[in-house]
């Protein structure tokens, strides 16, 4: 018995895995939201290495569920666009060093040689890492700041008294982008 459960268990687990991993929906090419009670997740995006996420929209979507979810689809289009511009320069930087050291006579590169070309891109490109982290860390915290305002909003064990004081707090500590 032990044996059958654990078969379906993984039947369900693979069926349901498979649903993300390996179908591509069409869905997930459209820009405009879809009505789901599910993030839909797509495949990884050949240059930036990004899923592509559709976020779930109720029917009864709140304004501040609304301003949370596009603020969510804003930074997901703002990281794709980040790692799309970034993965692409290295890719171009990445074939004229190979193609740099082919000319001075060395038709196999090495790992020690690319990991000076890994060294030398790292160095010219931390300014734009750090400025990515910086802007990153805001984007998560005024996210993490409007998600827990819809929670103290839609919380129904929160008194009255105790959502007023939460939303003050809220407020006080809202960043200004």
């Amino acid at each position: 018995m032990a044996n059958i459960n654990t078969y379906l268990r993984q039947l369900h687990l693979n069926n349901h895995a498979r649903q993300f991993c390996t179908k591509v929906n069409s869905n997930l090419t459209s820009k405009s939201p879809i009505q789901s009670d599910r993030d839909l997740i797509g495949p990884p995006d050949s240059i930036s290495n990004l899923r592509p996420i559709i976020f779930a929209k109720s029917d009864r979507e709140t304004e501040l569920e609304k301003k949370y979810r596009e603020t969510r689809e804003a930074t997901q289009e703002w990281n794709q666009r980040f790692w799309t511009k970034h993965n692409t320069n290295f890719s171009h930087e990445r074939k004229q060093f190979k193609e740099l050291l082919k000319k001075e006579g060395n038709n196999s590169v090495s790992a020690d040689e690319m990991s000076v070309f890994y060294k030398q891109f790292l160095d010219k490109n931390w300014q734009s890492h750090l400025n990515y982290n910086i802007a990153w860390y805001k984007k998560n915290l005024h996210l993490l700041l409007l998600e827990f305002r819809e929670w103290m909003m839609g919380n129904p064990v929160a008194s009255p008294q105790g959502m007023a004081v939460g939303a003050t707090l809220v407020k006080a500590f809202r960043p200004n982008f």
